[in-house]
């Protein structure tokens, strides 16, 4: 459980949230700390120089006593701060929160010597307290630049101070530890968010690596993870097609093969039947063996050439080549046999067309198998004619013939494998079915186009569109 990306995001998360939470709350302590501490100096300077101004009176008039009594008056709580006043010699002459023993010694704390050579100073020290104070030392004066004639020391024992900072530490902790819960919660929601689309993909591409190609994503957002969603369902539906066409061309396959190898064996038995009583029927039957093998022979390798050209690794040869060579290449094994059939083949192709980039023996391929199609549909005393033209920077191929036409429903099929027209249905005179196939495929190989124009009865043209040769 603990490997899924859920929980792997979820971590990372954490680690993350948890590390900023850590240093902001060790960051927000120090800072609190300094700050509180420079709070508690300015009161303390405040309070001193206050005590200050009530010990002027007894100082100046050299009476303790006074001072004393300004000082037990003053009611500054029973946790309050600590006093002591000094005189201009450092001897203590009135002390708050201090044993009454202390009046009369003479004070070394560095702060008030500090005080009495005119300064005031804040600060952290260990004056009076084993366990260190916060305190503030003022000097006593009538004003500014006249003579020192003493020194109060206010000071607030560290454990009362640290007290409060472990109070304001562990809200702060609180805080930290609430802020993870929730983050943490948050985290949850946002990794189910992520990693359960990834988890529905990853089942869905298992379920599609099993044969199962009919299962598909649920698409819940706009985001990247909704774009893999989608490009994965269109994954899925291309393989579905795949499939279907590779079940369509087997089952294909396996029947335009049928009927010649059926022919064969019919042939055979009849051939053994008749090959020491008839020589004249056997040499019929060996003439049937032939054309049944040679049909057979003509499938198989239009269905590798097929099976090459769909899985790109048909090699093409791509040169500059002229229009017009193309086109005689492709017209003059045809002539012959057109003048017995009494069908006429015409060219049309204009001077100075640019060349093309193609194969030259797959587009001959290409243009033979179109006016061969065009030959077996063209009545006798009709005609084929073969152009070529340029047209927005590219050549163009056209076959056109004067036979029966295509059905307009029968247009949108025309290029599939297998697929025959009514014009052409028998294996006879129409083949396999995978000359278009075969010939539309070489054509987009080569970066080019291949369209069929026709209305029934008014014969059909073909047009193969190539780029210029650069």
């Amino acid at each position: 459980m603990f490997g899924s990306i859920r929980w792997k995001l979820l971590m990372t998360y954490l680690i993350v949230v948890s590390s900023a939470c850590v240093f902001l709350g060790v960051h927000l302590s120090r800072e609190f700390q300094a700050t509180y501490t420079r709070q508690v100096e300015a009161d303390l300077l405040d309070l001193a120089r206050l005590v200050a101004l009530n010990a002027f009176q007894g100082l100046s008039t050299n009476d303790p006593a006074e001072v004393r009594l300004h000082l037990q008056g003053a009611d500054h709580g029973a946790g309050g701060p600590r006093i002591v006043i000094t005189d201009a010699s450092g001897t203590i002459v009135g002390v708050r929160g201090l044993p009454e023993s202390a009046v009369g010694e003479h004070e070394n704390e560095s702060s008030i010597g500090k005080a009495l050579r005119g300064q005031e100073v804040a600060g952290v020290g260990a004056a009076h307290q084993p366990e260190g104070t916060v305190y503030a030392a003022v000097p006593v004066r009538a004003g500014p630049g006249s003579r020192v004639l003493g020194a109060v020391h206010v000071s607030l024992p560290l454990s009362l101070f640290h007290a409060e900072l472990r109070h304001i530490r562990w809200v702060i902790a609180g805080s930290v530890v609430a802020a993870l819960i929730v983050a943490g919660a948050l985290g949850l929601v946002l990794a189910r968010g992520i990693a359960g689309p990834v988890q529905e993909m990853q089942r869905v591409a298992s379920d599609l690596a099993a044969g199962r190609l009919g299962e598909r994503v649920p698409i819940r957002s706009r985001d990247e993870l909704g774009e893999l969603a989608r490009s994965l369902n269109h994954m899925a539906g291309d393989l579905e097609r795949i499939d279907a066409s590779r079940r369509a061309f087997v089952a294909d396959a396996a029947h335009e093969l049928r009927t010649p190898v059926a022919n064969l064996a019919v042939a055979i038995e009849a051939l053994k039947a008749v090959i020491d009583k008839s020589p004249d029927q056997a040499a019929g039957v060996v003439t049937d063996l032939e054309r049944e093998v040679q049909r057979l022979t003509t499938l198989v390798e239009d269905l590798l050439d097929l099976s090459l050209v769909e899985s790109g690794q048909v090699r093409l040869h791509a040169s500059a080549l002229s229009p017009a060579e193309l086109i005689l290449r492709s017209v003059h094994p045809f002539e012959k046999r057109a003048a017995q059939a009494g069908v006429t083949i015409a060219t049309d192709v204009p001077p100075r067309l640019p060349r093309v980039a193609a194969d030259a023996d797959r587009m001959v391929q290409v243009l033979t198998g179109l006016l061969d199609n065009a030959l077996k549909v063209t009545p006798p005393g009709g005609r084929i004619t073969m152009r070529a033209s340029e047209q927005r920077g590219r050549v163009l191929f056209s076959v056109a013939d004067t036979g029966p036409g295509i059905a307009e429903a029968e247009l949108v099929h025309i290029f599939d494998r297998f697929y025959r027209t009514d014009r052409a249905r028998t294996r006879e005179q129409g083949g396999a079915g995978l000359g278009l196939a075969i010939a539309k495929r070489l054509v987009e190989a080569q970066g080019g186009t291949i369209t069929v124009e026709s209305k029934e009865g008014q014969g059909a043209r073909f047009v193969v569109t190539l780029p210029k040769a650069s």
